[in-house]
């Protein structure tokens, strides 16, 4: 009986197993898990073919451990940013054939070292932790290990696991050992899912690289011997992709391009060595937004310039000169109600060169966290407000656009910041970008991307692009066939 029972259920999960459904682990430490703000764009069009098993419950959006949905970011938890596992997912499904799924597992801990994510890993040992790091670890039970093969042993019932992404390292820098321990670890989740080397290579990601600025950079020298340890891993570069200010977190592009990265060594695994990646490497057409009726502006007849420090404001040139780490702009002995606009748009007249932040505040406390964006020496930051984040010591939690106290400009100070406008709406601004008339009409031989930065096509002469505004040879180009 007991053995008709076995093959009953067998039979079950053999029916229920889709072999177009295809799954990927993804482990790591913060760079996985996502340290960027989540933008606009990240949530548009995400396919319907791009599925994520929540590791953990979520409140926002609405996820039960263990099972699927679309994967709309944030994917590790709720309270996490954009990571490269985002536009991995999107590149796979572009690639392949329209009954092919693909599915992702994140399983990913900011601070974590190698050992913290080793089936053998003693929890015991987190006592002399930091009370943030305990906390992410308490969210899978201080044994990450076990979460990700408990859900991976699920998923592969449903899908065919295809391979597994890591993202770790900083925590190990100049860890010598770093590549048997991931050897470890690699093999422990081959065994206890019954899993072939062959079948399921392992892809890790260096880290912000030293000529970026990253404090970890050496230790791509050390990631880089990984496919000497285990010969179905393949490296995927970090070459060129900037950091966010801190030395070791990649900026919202970087991440997107990241991920691309991630898909396209996925792919050439399988053969598709010329793959379609609609996130450009190259960094995406900036619009020039305008506020319409109904949006909120901030006048800046009431632009404070001495927030914290005693700094200057031209208002003739529109001109903003913060003392050292000053910080200027508009503040409300009662808090303003921004919950009602999708967007907050803050746009320099000229690129900065003095690491200026925009900022804004739902506590009345100048010293409490806020929501924080760099400009990292461009003119445009467009945020979400539903969505928009703030980065705790315990992790990345949604700020309350219901009470703002405070938004501005934060900068290390003495250098001016020319300021163009501040402006809540409910209009997307790279979306406002399609009614600008083209600076070109040329038919251009160049790549030509869409106003997200995507690759539509090799040029526009040879493509059936349909009619908008596009990116050629650095012009904006109308397509009106």
């Amino acid at each position: 009986m007991a053995v008709l029972a076995a093959m009953c259920l067998s039979s079950l999960m053999a029916v229920a197993q889709d072999s177009n459904f295809h799954i990927y682990l993804c482990i790591g430490q913060s760079n996985m898990e996502g340290n960027a703000a989540i933008e606009p764009i990240d949530r548009k069009d995400v396919p319907s073919r791009f599925k994520v098993m929540a590791t953990v419950d979520f409140a926002s959006p609405p996820r039960v451990k263990g099972e699927w949905s679309t994967a709309v970011p944030p994917l590790v938890r709720q309270s996490t940013g954009l990571t490269p596992i985002d536009y991995f997912g999107r590149t796979m499904v572009a690639n392949l054939s329209d009954d092919i799924k693909i599915g992702v597992i994140p399983v990913a801990i900011g601070g974590c070292a190698i050992r913290h994510l080793d089936k053998d890993f003693d929890a015991s040992t987190l006592a002399g932790e930091a009370d943030w790091f305990q906390a992410y670890m308490r969210e899978y039970d201080n044994a990450p290990y076990q979460r990700l093969i408990e859900c991976a042993k699920k998923a592969s019932t449903q899908g065919v696991i295809k391979g597994i992404l890591l993202h770790q390292g900083e925590s190990d820098n100049g860890n010598k050992e770093w590549p048997v321990m991931v050897q470890k670890i690699y093999e422990d989740i081959l065994s206890d899912l019954n899993l072939e080397a062959s079948d399921v290579p392992l892809l890790a990601g260096e880290v912000v690289t030293s000529a970026q600025g990253g404090y970890c950079g050496g230790m791509n020298a050390i990631i880089n011997t990984l496919p000497q340890v285990i010969p179905s891993a393949r490296v995927v570069s970090a070459a060129n992709l900037a950091q966010k200010g801190d030395g070791l977190h990649f900026t919202p592009h970087a991440y997107r391009v990241l991920g691309c990265r991630y898909a396209t060594v996925m792919l050439e695994y399988y053969g598709i060595s010329d793959p379609k990646v609609d996130y450009s490497e190259e960094i995406p057409f900036v619009p020039t937004p305008n506020p319409t009726e109904g949006d909120f502006v901030f006048d800046f007849k009431y632009f404070n310039p001495s927030i914290w420090e005693t700094g200057t404001y031209d208002s003739v040139e529109s001109v903003f000169t913060a003392g050292q780490y000053g910080f200027g702009g508009w503040e409300y002995d009662t808090p303003i109600d921004l919950s009602g606009y999708k967007y907050l748009v803050a746009e320099l007249s000229q690129e900065e060169s003095n690491g200026v932040e925009f900022r804004v505040f739902d506590q009345a406390s100048y010293w409490e966290t806020p929501y924080s964006a760099k400009f990292n020496g461009g003119k445009l930051i467009v945020a979400e407000l539903d969505g928009m984040m703030k980065n705790l010591s315990t992790g990345m939690v949604p700020l309350n656009t219901g009470t703002v106290y405070r938004v501005g400009f934060w900068a290390y100070g003495f250098k001016p910041i020319h300021i163009k406008q501040v402006f809540a709406t409910n209009i997307d601004p790279f979306a406002a970008v399609i009614g600008v008339a083209a600076d070109s009409t040329d038919g251009a031989e160049s790549v030509v991307y869409d106003i997200l930065g995507r690759k539509v096509a090799d040029s526009i002469s040879a493509s059936s692009l349909v009619p908008g505004i596009y990116v050629s040879a650095g012009k904006k180009i109308r397509v009106s066939r």
